[in-house]
């Protein structure tokens, strides 16, 4: 199956300071490794495609729940203001290959859903951000379905069977 050419790292949220540094909302499993100094970060438009526009990363540092990472170049926090709420990507070449029990976010759209029974619910037709996490938009036969993405509640993502499996709380499917 192929994939995207760039896999999203961060999303720059709002310049923080007076300086140039900007507040990044990190959307990776590593915010450690992938904003490491030196990193090139590659910028989307509004639709998810590259502009064309790298920024480098001089500084970086963790931030309560988000990082603050100052770019070469950019003294000022003038120089954000047309970078605000947009997407930081890395080349996927670059990502550090996948253990077999992990996935891509984007890998989850087209996967059968069924229940820890056996139950076929549907088809994911999208992942969803929400303030309380990530949701599976799940197409059933009759209804969709948002199935929160947890671990109280994924079982099990299986790549190779292009299956989820979910142990969903009662009335959750009725809902």
């Amino acid at each position: 199956m192929g994939g995207p050419t760039h896999l999203v790292v961060g999303l720059l949220k709002k310049p923080h300071g007076v300086k140039g540094d900007a507040l990044i909302f990190p959307v990776t499993d590593e915010p450690e490794t992938v904003f490491a100094e030196g990193r090139r970060l590659v910028v989307l438009d509004r639709g998810g495609q590259v502009t064309g526009r790298e920024l480098v990363i001089a500084r970086s540092r963790p931030y309560h729940r988000a990082w603050l990472l100052h770019f070469e170049g950019i003294d000022l926090r003038e120089g954000l203001a047309e970078l605000r709420e947009r997407q930081l990507a890395i080349p996927a070449e670059e990502a550090r290959p996948l253990a077999p029990d992990e996935f891509y976010m984007f890998e989850l759209v087209g996967l059968r859903v069924a229940t820890v029974g056996g139950e076929a619910v549907g088809v994911v037709a999208d992942v969803v951000e929400a303030p309380q996490g990530w949701l599976l938009d799940v197409a059933g036969q009759e209804r969709r379905h948002l199935i929160p993405f947890t671990r109280s509640v994924v079982e099990r993502v299986d790549r190779a069977e292009r299956l989820l499996v979910i142990s969903p709380p009662a009335g959750l499917l009725e809902i």
